[in-house]
């Protein structure tokens, strides 16, 4: 069967392709702007990252007053606070309703969605994407539109369609590690409470983990490399044999807002065979993870206090991905405009964060404060969201136009939330002034994002 004998199972102005953090925002912002928009999800959720991968809390991107560059990151937190599903800063979220204010948030602003269907390839004529090949219950189909937004995070669509693309350490080839997330329920967080203070007074260490004395908020953080209040309890279950080296290399867990007794654990990390654009890496994360996954547990209910009655909540459906692809688009960030805080006039989206790379020896390069113009922060052009090789594809997220190191800074939610929104509203300004991506003027998709309430610092 050729490509040209398929059915077409949709057509839109607009295909998002991906309903994770950067593609929600993308086709809620596209669809606020008038045009027909069409999602496709792999899963039967929105939210990626963020809720099928379990990748909770959100990261601050260390600029005062912590801006969002997105005004639907506004709404969101308005709708997750009235559900009481989010702190008061909106950084700390329960997954599990996130998915349905993204869902509701789409079904509202006019989104077609479509789960259950994955992207198989792209049929590209004269530059442009003519159809993308999907594949769900209907069998193989084609999906056509005049504009394409890439949020799937491995920039699969674009890679299809033959764009240019870097992955992997310059240095190494390796990719990122992976992790793969859980939740633990049934926790006594009061009788946790309890035994950390009574491990910080036994063991004279402060550091590691954090407890409320209500027991409503934690934080826990342990590593063979460091100094944690909890080090000794991993130390006597490696000696033991309950545990192994890998899993006390990255270990941190979270509480989650409106989950009593819940805490989300961002690891297993995986250091080998970590390239999550191979189906045999991500399908062997999966199966070790739920084995250490498990080891942890019978670890957890051994050795700390309140965790006597814990259960595994949920084993993310997702394999969290830090860095695949890199899409070759008009502007490709470098590590050093971002050590330099580069500005630029196309400016959509702004942070700091760290250039945070994983591995066996963990790299999180702080930026730093100092700014020649006086405003710490590097800039994220909007030319960085244009796939330089094709004329009607964007792409937002994790994978859009920046070097190894830039995109371990790049890569966080807000990032993606800010890049999602401003390549729905560029897609959709292309269509009314019957233009490229590539012609449209960044500072103009700023504009409109601040006319409809996003927060930028000194603009």
């Amino acid at each position: 069967m050729t490509y040209a004998s398929l059915p077409v199972y949709n057509t839109a102005e607009i295909v998002v392709c991906g309903g994770g953090t950067a593609g929600s925002f993308a086709a809620i912002a596209a669809a606020r702007e008038g045009k027909r928009v069409l999602l496709l999800e792999q899963f039967g959720l929105l939210g990626g990252s963020a809720t099928a991968g379990l990748v909770t809390p959100l990261m601050s991107v260390h600029i005062p007053g912590d801006p969002h560059c997105s005004y639907l990151a506004e709404e969101v937190e308005d709708r997750l606070r009235a559900l009481h599903a989010c702190n008061d800063t909106g950084r700390s979220f329960d997954p599990m309703m996130l998915k349905i204010v993204l869902e509701q948030m789409c079904v509202e602003a006019g989104v077609r969605l479509l789960y259950y269907t994955v992207i198989a390839d792209a049929v590209v004529k004269n530059r442009k994407i003519d159809a993308l090949v999907v594949a769900n219950k209907k069998g193989l189909s084609l999906v056509r539109g005049n504009v394409f937004i890439d949020c799937t995070g491995d920039g699969d669509v674009a890679a299809f369609a033959g764009a240019s693309y870097t992955c992997g350490n310059p240095d190494t080839g390796k990719n990122q590690p992976m992790s793969l997330r859980y939740l633990i329920e049934r926790v006594d967080m009061q009788a946790f409470y309890e035994f950390v203070e009574a491990r910080k007074k036994e063991t004279g260490i402060q550091a590691g983990v954090e407890v409320s004395r209500d027991g409503t908020w934690a934080y826990l953080d342990c590593d063979n490399r460091g100094d944690s209040v909890l080090n000794g309890c991993f130390h006597a279950a490696l000696e033991e044999g309950l545990l192994q080296e890998e899993d006390f290399l990255y270990w941190q867990g979270f509480s989650v807002p409106g989950r009593p007794g819940c805490i989300a654990f961002n690891c297993p990390e995986f250091f080998e065979h970590i390239n999550g654009t191979e189906p045999d890496d991500l399908t062997r994360a999966q199966v070790e993870g739920k084995r250490r996954i498990l080891r942890h547990l019978q670890f957890y209910r051994k050795y700390f206090g309140g965790f006597e009655h814990a259960v595994i909540g949920e084993i993310a459906q997702q394999v969290g991905i830090r860095e695949t692809r890199e899409i070759a688009a008009d502007y490709v960030l470098a590590s050093m405009e971002l050590w330099g805080k580069k500005k630029f006039p196309d400016m959509i989206c702004q942070s700091n964060y760290p250039i945070d790379v994983h591995g066996r020896v963990l790299s999180n390069q702080f930026l730093g404060d100092q700014a020649d113009d006086g405003m710490p922060w590097y800039d994220i052009p909007y030319r960085a969201l244009v796939v330089k090789e094709l004329d009607n594809l964007l792409v937002a997220g994790r994978c859009i136009g920046a070097d190894f190191y830039a995109q371990a800074s790049i890569r966080i939610q807000k990032t993606c939330r800010s890049t999602g929104e401003a390549a729905g509203i560029a897609a959709a300004m292309a269509l009314d002034e019957h233009k490229t991506p590539h012609e449209i003027e960044g500072a103009k998709v700023r504009k409109k994002m601040m006319e409809k309430g996003a927060r930028y610092a000194a603009l």
